[in-house]
């Protein structure tokens, strides 16, 4: 195995950080959703065209190739 090779143990591996820790991070300057805004605002209008209209609701069609639930 190379050392760049991540495996299923390094993938789950659990982190440990402490209170003070995360509270000497730095804050985002803006709520989520408005970083979210700004993201979706540099994918192309095509692209957000062609998206699924039922994706929250019919998430395990799209992820696993499920049949699609009747609604």
């Amino acid at each position: 195995m190379s050392t760049n090779e991540i495996t299923d143990k390094d993938r789950y591996a659990s982190v440990t950080i402490s209170k003070e820790e995360l509270l000497k991070r730095k804050r985002p300057d803006r709520p989520v959703w408005q970083m979210v805004e700004e993201l979706l605002k540099e994918i192309p209008v095509d692209d957000l065209e062609r998206m699924p209209t039922d994706g929250a609701e019919q998430h395990d069609h799209y992820i696993y190739g499920t049949p699609k639930r009747i609604p």
